[in-house]
């Protein structure tokens, strides 16, 4: 039997993903068995994300990215004063009515999808320029969101101080991922494909990433768990 590093599910031998949470728990050779499949993060939380491994990357767009990155961190800039205001309307609405505004939470969502496919691009997972949409597109790199109407008044407190916990464990955590950005930024540029290792170094940052500022925008009540499974 092999056992998931992930949950500790126990697997048949030669298994290459945990039939529970979907890592992946083959043997360093087989990771190249996993060119052009889909990495999950686990599936126990509202916000769940999965990633396609590709191991080939253009060095040509490694170029495009810095320009075009630029262009689109300059909408979310504008898009995310709008959502900060819906979610400052979430917060009242939760505090009067006990629920969420499904408006609110439906175009918090959508500004989260068009954030998280700018960060994986940004991050180098996906060659695939980010479309400038709000919807559930056809993307190498997934975000999902369970919308959970009720709301508990507590929370809201928790999560002023907790959520500072988070978000300086999350910073402290990118200072990291930044530095493996600029080693896979140089290692794509001199072998044309992507480092597995700094690859799945950048999921994890971001599953966590986004699971905090998802929780912090009160997308769900569910704190995020310290890992980036």
């Amino acid at each position: 039997m092999v056992y998931c590093t992930r949950c500790g599910s126990e697997n048949p031998d030669g298994t290459l993903y945990c039939k529970e949470c979907g890592a992946f728990i083959g043997d360093d050779e087989e990771k190249r068995k996993m060119d052009g499949n889909v990495y999950s993060s686990i599936k126990e939380y509202p916000i769940t994300l999965s990633y396609n491994y590709k191991e080939p990357s253009s060095r040509a767009e490694l170029l495009i990215r810095i320009i075009y990155v630029i262009f689109l961190n300059i909408i979310i800039e504008v898009w995310g004063i709008v959502a900060g205001l819906a979610q400052i309307f979430q917060f009242f609405y939760v505090l009067i009515y006990a629920k969420k505004h499904k408006g609110a939470f439906d175009f918090i969502t959508g500004f989260f999808r068009f954030y998280f496919n700018v960060t994986t691009y940004t991050y180098l997972l996906t060659d695939d320029r980010p479309p400038i949409t709000s919807e559930d597109i056809d993307y190498p790199c997934k975000i999902t969101f369970s919308f959970e109407q009720s709301s508990r008044r507590i929370e809201l407190l928790i999560r002023i101080f907790y959520g500072f916990v988070l978000a300086i464990i999350a910073s402290l955590w990118g200072m990291l991922a930044a530095m493996v950005l600029f080693i896979e930024w140089f290692y794509i540029l001199f072998t044309t494909k992507k480092n597995f290792g700094l690859w799945e170094f950048s999921v994890r940052f971001i599953n966590f990433y986004m699971r905090v500022n998802a929780y912090n925008s009160i997308l769900t009540d569910e704190r995020p768990p310290l890992t980036g499974d």
